[in-house]
């Protein structure tokens, strides 16, 4: 088994485990305020989708996002990008149909073509972000972390649909 082949599998896992989580959510369980200062799976779906097209399409292929690409700025009415503080996270509408309808597609197809393209070397080559404890680092590397990141986001989801009575995982 090699490194590119490790990296194509954890990255599908992740995305498995996010769609799976996701699969059953309606605007109204990611809509609800959690207690103390957690933010709304709505607003967690957001960052993850938005931290997929960061990491692969900024940071590791140097060029635009999907999401400006596609405009989806003026679709969805909002800019992500760091949650500037828990009230805007917490105040700001999303339509997660919108994500998964028109986003997350043709964010998956850019995130697939490049990860079908990669081989050994580059997951050598340095990651330019403006994130410091991300520039520097190997292409290798900054999707582990990637994809750490996500499994983080997506157990907060799960719990947050246990919160609500839904099961969080399907298994």
């Amino acid at each position: 088994m090699d490194n590119v082949y490790v990296i194509r599998n954890l990255m599908g896992r992740v995305r498995e485990s996010f769609l799976d989580v996701m699969d059953n959510v309606t605007q109204e369980v990611a809509d609800w305020l959690p207690p103390g200062e957690a933010h709304p799976i709505r607003m967690s779906n957001l960052h993850l989708l938005w931290a997929e097209d960061r990491f692969i399409n900024v940071f590791i292929k140097e060029t635009s996002t999907v999401w400006a690409d596609i405009g989806m700025g003026e679709k969805a009415g909002v800019q992500p990008g760091r949650i500037p503080n828990v009230e805007w996270a917490r105040s700001t509408e999303v339509d997660i149909y919108e994500l998964r309808d028109v986003y997350m597609p043709k964010l998956f197809a850019s995130t697939d073509a490049y990860l079908s393209m990669m081989n050994s070397d580059d997951l050598d080559k340095p990651v330019k972000s403006d994130v410091e404890s991300i520039n520097g680092l190997p292409i290798g590397e900054a999707l582990i972390r990637f994809a750490l990141h996500s499994a983080n986001h997506i157990g907060e989801i799960s719990s947050q649909k246990g919160a609500q009575g839904i099961k969080g995982y399907s298994f």
